[in-house]
């Protein structure tokens, strides 16, 4: 085409769409402005040629869950349209990652274990919603988002393939990550402008859950360690921050579980800069808490550092027959109780009324326990998740949904062990492993607290596990096909200078 025409014609798009959206903000009908809006954007990212539009989609959405949380995922375009952000950018993503995929520009699906288990997980929950859907209606679809959201592991797939989009994504989440401890600070001490002015027709932007939060925190302390563009003290100083913050979180044990299974895997990988700061921290944090408690005289079993200490020590209390003296612990115990009650009285209606499939999206999975729970839940108690996605899976899809989901993990297990390997002699593995240890710490707190059912937790961990997937396997794959070519006694070419370097 003539580029005077095109640009003619690209003008005179752009004009008559810009005045459709002032039209319809003067009108007040903002659905179809954002819309256009919308679709201006995405029409300008893809001439320009940079991250991908869904990538800034699925970025927005990461950078929102992580930084505003609660506040962030209950944003809607219209009280009429409840289209929330992780389902904007669940339908910008797939949509865009269909149309690539038949113009063969990209892949989303890979060959491998991890892929045909969350495929065959996802399969199995859609059988299984047929039959809900007529039984409970618009309540079965929306208990099947903690099947859906697994959608983002192959729009994550896909786009770890484009280097401009894994770049965003990366800075996306490394620049959230390093903003949350001062956001959350913040928020702690001025809840009344937080919960006031900043509101969008009457949602707070800024609401945290404290479990999840914790989990942030923890996620972004390893996440950070692969910051390799940031000098080290700023790297040091922001995964501190946010290590520190996650303890002083009431409702971070689920977290700290996280914790212990990702530095697990840098441990395996002989990786111990996670370790080194632990080790600096700990003391350091325990012994201002201890002098704290001190200055203001305070009895020590109501200190602080006596309290992060029940908090750890509680984490072993499986029958929930501690007694804890802080304040803000002294319910440890029934709580502990009420998880147990709940995940066997779910068992219990399992194995009763479907074993095989389970009980289906949209039954009420807090029915029984509250009926039989000992203790007064009040009237008011409406939570439908049992706190646990293991428990979710089973309740939802009997033992089938939760044999598949078995193997997710045992996969995600197995993909990580490759790469823990490669990571104990290539630095190059190291973005790999921080995506894995995101993914990590995330999934290990959705096993005891309400994390993936939600999108708040689910985006984050889906997306993580797909890039960490997608790159461990081109990492490995690469590097088997230099290892072949040694071997086949070819010499290499060598290697171009860099940019600013020698040769």
């Amino acid at each position: 085409m003539n580029p005077r025409l095109r640009l003619w014609l690209v003008g005179t798009l752009g004009a008559t769409l810009a005045v459709i959206v002032a039209f319809g903000i003067a009108q007040e009908i903002y659905v179809l402005s954002a819309v256009l809006t919308a679709l201006i954007l995405w029409l300008l990212l893809e001439w320009i040629s940079g991250p991908r539009p869904e990538a800034w989609a699925l970025a927005v959405a990461l950078a929102g869950y992580v930084l505003c949380n609660r506040g962030f995922a209950q944003l809607s375009l219209s009280p009429k349209l409840p289209l929330l952000p992780a389902e904007m950018a669940l339908l910008a993503g797939v949509a865009a990652t269909i149309l690539r995929m038949a113009r063969r520009e990209t892949a989303a699906v890979l060959r491998d274990a991890l892929n045909f288990t969350v495929c065959a997980w996802m399969l199995l929950g859609a059988v299984r919603l047929w039959p809900d859907t007529r039984a409970h209606g618009a309540m079965a679809l929306r208990d099947f988002a903690t099947i859906y959201y697994a959608s983002f592991f192959f729009v994550a797939q896909a786009l770890a393939r484009h280097a401009a989009s894994i770049r965003l994504l990366r800075r996306a989440l490394l620049g959230a990550f390093a903003l949350l401890p001062l956001t959350f600070f913040l928020y702690r001490q001025f809840p009344e402008f937080f919960l006031g002015p900043l509101r969008i027709r009457g949602v707070p932007l800024f609401f945290y859950k404290d479990d999840l939060a914790a989990a942030y925190f923890f996620a972004g302390f390893f996440f950070l360690m692969t910051a390799g563009a940031w000098p080290w003290l700023w790297r040091g100083a922001a995964a501190a921050a946010g290590y520190v913050s996650a303890f002083s979180v009431s409702s971070s044990r689920a977290a700290i579980m996280g914790l212990v299974v990702a530095s697990g895997w840098w441990a395996v990988a002989r990786r111990w800069a996670p370790w080194k700061l632990q080790v600096l921290l700990a003391p350091v944090a325990l012994m201002g808490l201890t002098l704290l408690a001190l200055v203001k005289d305070q009895d020590f079993r109501q200190s602080r550092a006596y309290a992060v200490y029940e908090h750890v020590v509680s984490i072993g209390d499986f029958s929930g027959t501690g007694r804890y003296s802080s304040d803000d612990r002294r319910y440890m115990g029934d709580n502990n109780r009420f998880r147990l009650a709940w995940w066997r009285s779910v068992t219990e209606e399992v194995l009763e009324g479907g074993p095989v499939l389970g009980l289906g999206f949209g039954h009420n999975l807090s029915e029984r326990f509250v009926r039989t729970y000992e203790l007064d839940l009040g009237e008011e108690f409406s939570a439908r998740s049992p706190h646990s996605i293991v428990f979710t899976v089973l309740g939802r899809m009997g033992i089938a949904g939760l044999v598949a989901f078995a193997g997710i993990v045992a996969a995600m297990a197995a993909a990580t062990w490759r790469l823990v390997q490669r990571a104990r002699s290539d630095d190059a593995a190291l973005v790999p492993l921080g995506w894995w240890s995101v993914a990590w710490v995330m999934f290990t707190s959705g096993c005891f607290g309400v994390v993936l059912e939600g999108p708040m937790g689910a985006v984050v961990f889906w997306t993580a596990l797909g890039m960490a997937n997608a790159t461990t396997t081109d990492l490995l794959a690469e590097r088997e096909s230099n290892s072949g070519a040694a071997a086949g006694g070819h010499e290499s070419a060598p290697a171009l200078p860099s940019a600013g370097g020698s040769a």
